[in-house]
């Protein structure tokens, strides 16, 4: 019965690690980083999670993209 607990204790710190890490890199995916030069595209739309209006600005030298909410 020990065993078992270890191992669910371990695969409990597994899927917590794998949760916090996918967090902060999805965030970081999707909001960006505010150095370059980026300008805002014609690609407006309702975010489906927020709901509110988002517009894509891209960085035309990387091709980078980041996604910010619209006043």
């Amino acid at each position: 019965m020990t065993g078992l607990l270890v191992f669910q204790l371990g695969a409990l710190v597994v899927v917590i690690v794998i949760a916090v890490v996918g967090y902060f890199v999805w965030d970081r995916r999707y909001r960006g980083h505010e150095s370059g030069s980026f300008k805002p595209t014609a690609e407006v739309f309702r975010d489906p999670t927020s709901g509110k209006m988002t517009r894509v600005y891209e960085d035309p030298s990387t091709g980078d993209r980041q996604y910010r909410e619209e006043p």
